[in-house]
């Protein structure tokens, strides 16, 4: 099982939004320490988290979602109105694309029930890099979207290609907070006294990336609106193996992206530190 932040972060969403759907009832945790009060998660709820953030982003009220999940509602009945919904959406300005890219996804993932689809995970080791990075605490997505963008936008422009790495994020989020804690920046073939200066009075620093021992590690293909898919099949396997999150995650990506304005998909790696569960 899983603490509500380490669910949190699986889930892609917030531990107040966990704490708020407990109360209302509509998605509790698995076990609450009578002790401590610590809320703990099965990835075997991730389905239903999935299906509340499905319906949520097609503009249900969490009044009318718990009502059609505790209704037993009939596949073919839920299918239904998600359809219809769905077409809504599709008549829409084109601003609401990502909204139904995001839709489609939590629907696809609703339909897999937390499936493993193709992704291969593989347990390594991870040495220390040297890694020239910035780290601020974003509000929400969008920022983060566009703290990602300048970074790669200004580390090609500043960094020598010879010494340019691969771009890497640190979630240093324990996800109890709305603010997302990021680092972004790139891992180097070799230390640098280079400095990259970036607008808003940030500035990228040369640090050393920790060595991690055990490592969940998953590639993936695809458009960012999908990465939750890739996160879920982390979270099955990492439950199914009996382990535990043991640091922030990382996302290293294989393929810079923005690079191509026009190209929607990016090659990344996400990895987990790990251990065994006691």
């Amino acid at each position: 099982m899983f603490r509500i932040g380490e669910f949190a972060q699986i889930g892609r969403v917030s531990g107040r939004q966990l704490r708020y759907y407990d109360r209302l009832g509509l998605l509790q945790p698995l076990h609450t320490d009578a002790q401590t009060g610590y809320r703990y998660y099965s990835a075997r709820q991730l389905p239903r988290l999935n299906r509340i953030l499905a319906l949520k982003s097609l503009g249900f009220s969490l009044d009318q979602i718990g009502k059609m999940i505790d209704g037993e509602v009939s596949p073919e009945a839920l299918r239904g109105m998600l359809s219809v919904k769905k077409a809504q959406v599709e008549q829409s300005l084109a601003a609401e694309q990502a909204r139904l890219r995001q839709i489609e996804s939590r629907i696809l993932q609703i339909e897999e029930q937390g499936a493993l689809r193709d992704y291969d995970v593989v347990v390594r080791s991870e040495a220390a890099q040297p890694f020239l990075s910035v780290r601020h605490r974003c509000p929400d997505m969008d920022e983060a979207i566009r703290l990602l963008q300048l970074v790669v936008h200004q580390g090609i422009r500043q960094i020598r290609a010879a010494h340019r790495n691969q771009l890497t994020v640190v979630a240093h989020s324990d996800f109890e907070d709305e603010e997302l804690d990021l680092e972004v920046g790139f891992t180097l073939t070799r230390p640098t006294n280079e400095a990259v200066r970036l607008p808003g009075d940030l500035e990228m620093s040369l640090r050393e990336l920790e060595a991690v021992e055990t490592m969940a590690t998953l590639v993936r293909t695809g458009p960012n609106y999908q990465s939750h898919l890739a996160y879920g099949a982390l979270g099955v396997w990492m439950e199914a193996n009996d382990c535990r999150i043991d640091g922030p995650c990382r996302e290293v990506f294989l393929e810079t992206p923005f690079a191509d304005p026009a190209k929607e998909d990016t090659v990344m790696e996400i990895q987990f530190p790990i251990r065994r569960a006691a």
